[in-house]
């Protein structure tokens, strides 16, 4: 098995999809956007991840354009799963607009609860009504014509959403301890601007939660490759 991921900036790796992938022997095919690239066959793999940046898809960067069309041509036939950027990449080849969040950003821990669409999804089996998660946005997305809300957050009402064979996540699953401590001092002044955040509490918090990370990571993507997601009809 292999995965075709892209990944947008250096320091948003794949983290614990990378552990996942050496401990399951699956290939990845990292596709790092900042270098020259050819994007391959999407449909030599057996999932596209699309994982997460701190452009906003309103904006012009090198990648997009591409990014558009690998979604659609793809859509329903290979699955897909956008993180962050990657989800809102995916809702605007959708059609969906992305915009920045009304109520302002979310960084740090959040709680997220499962809509009745998100408890019956294969993509979150296993998973209860009501998860811990990893924040790090300004923006959001509208829920692309077709689509199902998943998951919903008091601060931010679209967290989630499936269409097909593609899910969207606003949140992190991928991050490990070490790239939330790298990603405050790489968005110190993001973090800190228009939000008040404690960094000594949101360090204290990944280093508590990251078994949870770590395990819910694993989880989605056990759902990801081998549920009722790959099968599920168009």
């Amino acid at each position: 098995m292999k995965l075709l991921i892209l990944q947008h900036v250096p320091h948003e790796q794949p983290g614990y999809i990378a552990e996942y992938a050496r401990e399951k022997n699956i290939t990845l095919d990292v596709i790092e956007l900042w270098k020259p690239y050819t994007i391959p066959d999407a449909r030599d793999y057996s999932g596209i991840i699309i994982l997460g940046g701190p452009m906003g898809v309103y904006e012009d960067f090198n990648s997009k354009n591409y990014e558009l069309a690998l979604i659609q041509k793809n859509l329903g036939s290979v699955p897909m799963l956008g993180i962050c950027l990657g989800s809102q990449l995916i809702a605007h080849a959708l059609g969906a607009k992305v915009q920045p969040n009304e109520k302002g950003k979310e960084v740090g821990y959040y709680e997220v609860e499962l809509t009745e669409a998100g408890k019956r999804s294969p993509i979150l089996n296993g998973f209860p009504p009501k998860i811990k998660v990893l924040q790090w946005h300004g923006d959001t997305f509208d829920i692309p014509k077709g689509a199902d809300l998943l998951a919903t957050s008091a601060l931010c009402t679209n967290q989630a959403f499936s269409f097909q064979r593609a899910f969207g996540f606003l949140f992190h699953f991928e991050f490990t301890l070490e790239m939330v401590k790298n990603q405050i001092e790489i968005d110190k002044e993001w973090i800190h601007k228009n939000f008040n955040l404690d960094e000594v509490k949101l360090l204290n918090e990944a280093n508590e939660l990251a078994p949870i990370m770590k395990s819910q990571c694993y989880r989605l993507l056990d759902n990801f490759l081998y549920s009722g997601v790959k099968t599920s009809a168009l």
